[in-house]
């Protein structure tokens, strides 16, 4: 169990049991094996929220809310993450620029731009989805967009020739654990939307495809902060989606 409670301890800030063996590198890469149940977990905390704070709240304000909490909640981890990869896409000329660029922990217009768009887009999406759908399209917003991490960490190569923060999870994340956290993403999938959760998994695979092929040309492959973006922008593309599905039926 320490690879699941390492998967905790990193995509959240929320106390779990700390295992007192010293830190093996290779847990690093096993660990993300659950990061759909991580994501399935924290999708749970933010229900409970969600009805706590439509009690007292409009939807409005408790769609907003949530969308604070899970903020809070992962430390802003990959929201940071998509600020420096917005940074170093758009100031940067050449691999090794962008790349320098996204290690500045300054925040550039650019980086504002893209929180503001990706953190409003989140809100309006959740708040355009009917009552009925919205705690299971939360749920597996969560559940696809760790998973996504997973899918990129293990089929692109590292950017950074010097490493990083991401080079321990790609060189110790195997076959094995690729297979457990794509097994139980499509479970879920299946069992929150059945056929269009299907839809949604192959969706979320093939752009999660066209991001690992997008900066392997940008940067040469991926980063710690690439995979923040990944899971930023995979999160609310599916809640975009689950608005278009919901559109589409009517």
């Amino acid at each position: 169990m320490n690879s699941f409670f390492l998967a905790w301890q990193f995509l959240t800030i929320l106390p779990w049991r700390k295992s007192g063996r010293e830190m093996n590198p290779q847990f690093l890469g096993r660990s993300m094996a659950f990061y759909p149940v991580v994501g399935l977990l924290l999708g749970l905390i933010l229900l409970a929220a969600h009805f706590a704070f439509s009690i007292a709240f409009p939807r409005t304000v408790s769609d907003g809310l949530i969308v604070m909490l899970l903020a809070l909640l992962t430390g802003a981890f990959h929201l940071d993450g998509l600020a420096d990869t917005c940074d170093g896409l758009a100031s940067g000329k050449t691999p090794d620029e962008r790349l320098m660029i996204m290690k500045d922990h300054r925040v550039g217009t650019f980086g504002v731009v893209g929180l503001i768009l990706i953190l409003g887009m989140k809100f309006l999406a959740l708040n355009s989805l009917p009552d009925n759908i919205v705690g299971r399209t939360l749920l597996l917003a969560l559940i696809l967009s760790r998973w996504s991490m997973v899918q990129l960490t293990y089929r692109a190569p590292y950017a950074r020739r010097e490493g990083g923060l991401g080079l321990p999870f790609k060189e110790n994340l195997r076959r094995r654990e690729m297979i457990m956290a794509t097994a139980t993403s499509v479970a879920l999938s299946f069992l929150f939307y059945r056929f269009w959760g299907m839809i949604l998994w192959l969706v979320i695979g093939a752009f999660t495809l066209l991001f690992q092929k997008f900066f392997e040309r940008k940067i040469g492959g991926i980063t710690g902060d690439t995979l923040g973006a990944a899971n930023e922008t995979n999160e609310v593309l599916v809640l975009l989606l689950a608005c278009g599905m919901v559109n589409f039926s009517y």
